[in-house]
């Protein structure tokens, strides 16, 4: 990890969910008095709500998020900890599965700040979710991992092995 530099598009991404999550706990102070005593907290594969909780709720998702993001920050900036299938990180490659992680940690973090802040939206205007929110954020997810998979694989092929 002393190797590690922030990269402009991980700043980016960065400061986007950040801002995110600072704008749901600013708009939660900011209407938490105003809302209906009961807020949807949970919702059904298909984004129907199908669970209600207090109007303090409204704190649980820019609290689960500001904590998830720091955790897939530090996670991304450690390829080694990765179990990357047929991929062995060396010296040689470390830098370039290192970018192919943190590729794919930066599209995960934004589609998981997307989606928070979807619910978060849906949970103060006491609608349901779009049904097309949940099937978009899984295959935005897969495309992420196996985009990585492959990325790795060839880096792996392409890179010399460490000498002896």
């Amino acid at each position: 990890m002393s190797n590690f530099h922030l990269r402009k598009i991980d700043i980016i991404v960065y400061a986007l969910c950040l801002a995110a999550v600072i704008g749901m706990f600013v708009y939660a102070a900011a209407t938490r008095s105003t809302l209906p005593e009961q807020i949807p907290t949970h919702y059904s594969l298909t984004g129907k709500i199908n669970g209600y909780g207090g109007r303090s709720s409204v704190f649980m998702m820019p609290v689960v998020l500001l904590v998830l993001l720091p955790t897939l920050i530090i996670t991304g900036m450690i390829p080694t900890a990765w179990n990357l299938p047929g991929v062995k990180v060396t010296k040689a490659n470390a830098p370039y599965i290192t970018a192919c992680v943190r590729n794919m940690m930066d599209g995960m973090l934004l589609t998981i700040t997307a989606t928070m802040t979807t619910f978060f939206v849906c949970q103060v205007r006491n609608t349901n979710v779009p049904i097309f929110v949940l099937p978009l954020m899984l295959v935005l997810f897969l495309v992420s991992i196996i985009y990585c998979i492959v990325q790795t694989r060839q880096i792996s092929r392409n890179t010399p092995a460490d000498p002896e």
